[in-house]
């Protein structure tokens, strides 16, 4: 057993039942180091790992690498829906700045906690975050190493209040009423629709293909989604089913109707579309109609806000809800349930005892 030193920093190489560890004891200071050693060799001796081949061969991998091998090796005990889940949210993690091409066993704590901080001055939300280090630590897992993250790693903790809000019927009448009135809005229309009368998630409509709807039995199936809890097969109502069948009969004029193409196709320079890659955004049409509707502050995702309230307000039990819109977790109906003003008032009324004479 011995204590040496890299450049500034502490390592220990040791022998501990039978397998030699070499490894960094994250410290500069050389009074710190010995008792940082006792400690891991400690750890080390109650939980040792399993220095297997393969995990040895894993750990020399990248992060997009090692994705594709856990996916060779797990795809036949999950569904195809978690292992195209995987390869999602892996996607951030091979192509950020602190873990990028890192060979797995030479991540650090130190580079999670970067990568969390890089993903949060990005804008994404704690849940997003989180659910993306979660497949990282299957991998570390898998390859026999997260006992070296286990105790450091903290995920982030979603302290925001809900940022969106319902909007009253008057409000999205009015919304709807802009959003008809121009051709080259259609896209956008169609897509609030879904988010407003069917309670979907911008991420869900944009990955939906033709091949997704039945038309006999009105219902959609949504194969792609924030997490595996949105996944789902929710019921049409005639709102929807329509905006998509206005939908499918221009996408059939310009032969781009097949099973397999997008229903909201990528669009290049001079309206060139493209059905076999989805569309990245209706950014600037959503703009425009909520501008003109005096609705400039609403979020595209309010509709999926207004859903979920609608359905609240109606007294659907919530596991119906959750069956429509994907929602999984009981504190998660929390969230979205915004009850508008007009029911608390109503609520306040019932509560009115009667006038005494």
């Amino acid at each position: 057993m011995a204590i040496f030193k890299r450049g500034k920093w502490y390592w220990m190489d040791a022998v501990v039942n039978g397998h030699r560890y070499r490894e960094p004891l994250g410290t500069t200071d050389s009074r710190k180091a010995p008792s940082l050693e006792r400690e891991r060799i400690s750890q080390l001796k109650d939980k040792a790992p399993d220095p297997t081949k393969k995990s040895k061969s894993l750990g020399s991998m990248s992060i997009a690498d090692a994705i594709e091998v856990y996916i060779a090796e797990r795809s036949a005990q999950v569904s195809a829906r978690m292992v195209h889940y995987w390869r999602d949210q892996s996607k951030p993690l091979s192509n950020s700045k602190a873990l990028g091409d890192v060979r797995l066993s030479k991540i650090t704590s130190a580079m999670i906690a970067a990568y969390q901080s890089e993903r949060l001055a990005h804008g994404r939300a704690p849940k997003t975050i989180n659910g993306e280090v979660s497949v990282l630590r299957q991998l570390l897992k898998h390859a026999r190493i997260w006992y070296r993250f286990q105790e450091d790693y903290k995920p982030i903790p979603n302290t925001k209040p809900p940022a969106g809000r319902a909007l009253t019927s008057e409000e999205a009448a009015r919304l709807f009423e802009v959003a008809k009135t121009r051709s080259d809005w259609t896209y956008a229309y169609v897509a609030a629709t879904l988010s407003f009368y069917c309670g979907m998630r911008a991420c869900e409509i944009r990955g939906l293909h033709w091949k997704d709807i039945d038309w006999n039995n009105r219902l959609i199936s949504i194969k792609r989604s924030k997490t595996p809890a949105g996944w789902r097969t929710p019921s049409l109502n005639t709102t929807c089913y329509d905006a998509l069948r206005l939908l499918f009969e221009e996408a059939a004029l310009l032969n781009a109707a097949a099973p397999e193409h997008y229903v909201f196709p990528w669009h290049g320079r001079e309206q060139r579309i493209d059905p076999t890659r989805p569309m990245t955004s209706w950014r600037t049409a959503w703009r425009s109609i909520r501008a003109k509707a005096g609705l400039p502050d609403i979020r595209f995702h309010d509709g999926r806000h207004t859903a979920i309230t609608t359905l609240a307000e109606k007294g659907l039990p919530d596991w119906v809800i959750q069956a429509q819109v994907g929602h999984v977790d009981p504190q998660m109906m929390k969230t979205y349930s915004h009850i508008r003003r007009k029911a608390l008032d109503e609520a306040a009324a019932a509560l009115e005892p009667n006038s005494i004479s």
